[in-house]
């Protein structure tokens, strides 16, 4: 160890320290600049058909209704978004006859799901930029 000691100088020594202190702050980085950049909408799907889409504001609260057709008779469905977090309200019991979709809870990330069976009706939340983002990064 002592020998490393003699071969590097006090720049060597700077520099080293400064990539690794690049390195773990571009790390913390990452996820604050993906949160600043992206606009979060919610998208309400049935069968893979969009039938409602909600731009969701962190400082806002709110319930937001909206409408949809399930065997021709048509239903009001409500999004509750709290703190950038989206919840589906319970629906008719008509339509869905267990209230599990209300039990999942709130979403607030891409790869989170709210499902409502059996009228196939799915909510998700999606970024304005990940039509267009062709790179995808994971730091863990």
């Amino acid at each position: 160890m002592k020998e490393i000691g003699k071969l590097l100088k006090i720049g060597d020594k700077i520099l080293i320290v400064l990539i690794i202190v690049l390195s773990i702050s571009w790390i913390m980085y990452i996820p604050v600049l993906s949160d600043n950049l992206n606009d979060k909408v919610a998208v309400v799907k049935i069968k893979d058909e969009v039938i409602f889409k909600y731009q969701i504001n962190d400082d806002v609260d709110e319930v937001v209704p909206f409408e949809f057709e399930v065997k021709g008779k048509k239903y009001t469905g409500y999004l509750e978004i709290q703190n950038g977090a989206v919840r589906l309200q319970r629906l008719p019991e008509e339509i869905v006859p267990r209230g599990i979709h209300n039990d999942m809870g709130w979403i607030r990330s891409e790869y989170e799901i709210i499902v409502a069976l059996p009228i196939s009706m799915t909510v998700t939340i999606e970024s304005n930029q990940s039509d267009n983002q062709e790179i995808d990064y994971i730091v863990q």
